[in-house]
Parts: structure tokens; sequence; C-alpha cells
């Protein structure tokens, strides 16, 4: 495992959010699998070729599988209860870059509104094998 940085920035509905983060990231020759926490919940990122799995495990939960074109069932979950929303991945650009990855995340959540995300992801590698 190596030490990386990781950067989100979410844009909604006009609405801006950032997270950032210190984790532990494992490339392998496809993508990788990055682990970090968020509020002490933990937060994992796998890219596996043409797909990225978000997991988020805690207080809140989620569990997405995004692909370029393809249909999907978030599971989210908060405080006990939990529940599914269908959403369709519109983009996933992922980037090997000299320092790390570039993901460029578009999706549609279908629920009573339609609500589309466009996620930055920046992924830092800092350090060498921990």
């Amino acid at each position: 495992m190596k030490a990386c940085k990781v950067e989100i920035v979410t844009s909604t509905q006009g609405n801006r959010s950032r997270f950032a983060a210190s984790g532990a990231i494992s490339e392998r020759e496809d993508g990788f699998h990055l682990i970090c926490t968020d509020e002490g919940d933990e937060l994992s990122l796998e890219l596996c070729g043409a797909a990225l799995l978000v997991s988020r495990h805690g207080s809140r939960t989620m569990h997405a599988r995004f692909q370029n074109g393809k249909n999907g069932e978030a599971r989210l979950g908060i405080g006990g209860a939990e529940g599914k929303l269908p959403f369709c991945t519109t983009k996933l650009l992922p980037r090997r870059t000299r320092d790390g990855w570039r993901i460029a995340l578009q999706y549609t959540f279908f629920s009573e509104d339609v609500q589309r995300f466009h996620l930055l992801i920046a992924v830092n590698i800092i350090s060498e094998e921990q």
C-alpha cells in the first residue's frame, strides 16, 4: 500500500462540494483500490478497468458500481434504514497521470426528481510502499 491524497469535487444542481482526505492506495494493472475515511466512515474507491466501485461503511452507507452507459442501482443507508436508487452513468473517464489518477464521473439519479452529478476525482500518490 502507498500513501495518497484524494480530492473529490462534486457539482449538482448549481451546488459544489469538496472532499479531501489522506488514504492508502494499492495499484494494479487495470486500476487501483483506495481506502480513506470521512467523518469516521470508511470510504473505498476501486477502479477495475472500465468500472468504478464506490463503497462507504459506517454511520452512512453507500454501494454503487459506475460504468459508462450502464444503468445501476445505488444502495444508500443512514441510521439503520437502507434504500435503493436507480442511476445511469453517463461518463466515466479514468486517466493515469505521472503522480496518480484523475477520474471524471457523471451520473444521473432517477427518483422523484432527476438529479445529475458531476465529479472530478484526483488521487495523488505521495509515497512509496508502506
